[in-house]
């Protein structure tokens, strides 16, 4: 009888031992698995990034800047339409290598003395290989885009091109979520025609900017 009852303690014992500690598991795991949801959360944030870059630009010496007589400009150089333009990008960070960026931007540029004026706007997308440090990230892309330009000359001309273009950058971290960048890229596209008299309507562009991590 003793030994039963014995028993039976050891038993309630080992029933209510259980019971707390499924009891004092249970918020462990909760807490666990909001963990992972909220880490998951923030690195499927994370993911995305939108900058602000402000450009230099010059064109290549070719078409109407390679012989300013041909339009009635003698003298005109790639140097003489050099402006200023702007962009604003949108990054996702496939992996921790790998950015595709889509790229919004427009530049401007003119000779007052000349008379001739070129507007530019475009849409980009490229793909970015980068290696990222603590301190700062650098990459190298390529990709391709369109560019709708107009041209005041002695009248005015409209052209739209496909292009190809290739970069260089680095991304400096100023804060947990703010970057310097400072990015050189290479543009090309075919010859516009017409008033344009075959000017690639592409260029250098020496940009700088900053960019906000989500």
């Amino acid at each position: 009888m003793r030994s039963i009852q014995g028993f039976r303690l050891v038993v309630l014992f080992v029933l209510l031992t259980s019971a707390a500690e499924l009891n004092a598991q249970a918020p462990e795991e909760d807490v666990a698995q909001e963990g992972d949801e909220v880490e998951t959360s923030a690195l499927s944030a994370s993911r995305f990034s939108v900058g602000l870059k402000f450009a230099y630009h010059t064109f290549w010496k070719q078409g109407l800047l390679e012989n300013g007589e041909k339009v009635g400009r003698p003298g005109l150089g790639a140097g003489d339409l050099a402006g200023i333009g702007g962009e604003l990008d949108v990054d996702y960070h496939l992996r921790p290598y790998l950015v595709l960026t889509a790229t919004a931007g427009a530049y401007e540029g003119g000779e007052g003395s000349k008379d001739i004026e070129v507007m530019t706007a475009y849409g980009l997308l490229t793909a970015k290989l980068q290696n990222s440090g603590d301190l700062a990230d650098y990459y190298f892309g390529a990709g391709f885009g369109g560019y709708f330009s107009r041209i005041e000359l002695d009248d005015t001309s409209y052209g739209l091109k496909p292009g190809v273009h290739a970069l260089a950058g680095i991304r400096i971290h100023l804060a947990d979520s703010w970057s310097l960048l400072l990015e050189d890229r290479l543009a090309f596209t075919t010859r516009a025609k017409g008033g344009f008299n075959g000017l690639n309507l592409g260029g250098n562009f020496i940009l700088g900017g900053i960019q906000y991590q989500l």
